[in-house]
C-alpha cells in the first residue's frame, strides 16, 4: 500500500452498528492515529 494509507482492511458488518463498534476497536488500538471508511452499498456486475 502506498499513499495516504499504511492499511487497507475488507470486512463485512452484519449491520452500521456492528460496523461502528469495530471502527472503534481499530482505532483504539496502539499506533492508530485515525480512520477513514467506504462503504460500497452495492455490486454491480456485467454480465
Amino acid at each position: 500500500v502506498s499513499g495516504n494509507f499504511d492499511m487497507i482492511v475488507i470486512v463485512d458488518a452484519p449491520s452500521i452498528k456492528d460496523l461502528d463498534t469495530l471502527l472503534d476497536e481499530i482505532g483504539a488500538m496502539d499506533g492508530v492515529e485515525r480512520t477513514s471508511s467506504s462503504i460500497i452499498l452495492s455490486t454491480r456486475i456485467d454480465r
